[in-house]
């Protein structure tokens, strides 16, 4: 339930390639600290040149947060991507509206995000692939530490 199916460093990582490879067809995509720091207005860099080479391999993104629509709006109308805010993940929710909006199988659906309790956790529920990216930023309240040392854990239990 915890185990990514990749571990990788970046979004720029996940190629069209390696996508089909793993027979992904369309992407559930988390935004902050995966496309974004957490709560600032600008995307990371490279971020529209990625969604771009993807969308132009024919894959298609819709964007799933836990943050607010008012916070995700503006990276999504950036980027051209739906997208749903308030999606409760790990929650079945949230991923049953973005699974809708893609039209395809859940098996051909890939979750990236950079959290195993939300992200991974939530896509494995659902029989997606799971892609689990570093964070971009490591945040600083009491809270994230916690969670962030948990899920190392996690993931040394997997290496």
């Amino acid at each position: 339930m915890f185990k990514p199916n990749l571990y990788l460093d970046s979004i720029s990582q996940v190629t069209p390639e390696l996508l089909k490879e793993i027979g992904v067809c369309a992407i559930i995509l988390d935004v902050d600290n995966t496309i974004r720091q957490n709560n600032k207005k600008e995307i990371g860099f490279g971020v529209l040149k990625w969604v771009e080479l993807i969308k132009n391999a024919g894959i298609s993104i819709v964007i799933l947060s836990n943050n607010f629509n008012k916070s995700v709006e503006p990276i999504a109308k950036i980027l051209n991507l739906p997208y749903y805010g308030l999606g409760f993940k790990p929650f079945p929710f949230g991923f049953k509206k973005a699974v809708k909006k893609l039209k395809v199988s859940d098996k051909k659906i890939a979750v990236i995000g950079d959290q195993i309790f939300t992200d991974i956790v939530g896509g494995n529920l659902q029989g997606f692939k799971t892609i689990l990216i570093k964070p971009i930023k490591e945040e600083k309240g009491l809270f994230w530490r916690i969670r962030r040392k948990l899920e190392k854990k996690i993931l040394n239990k997997f290496k």
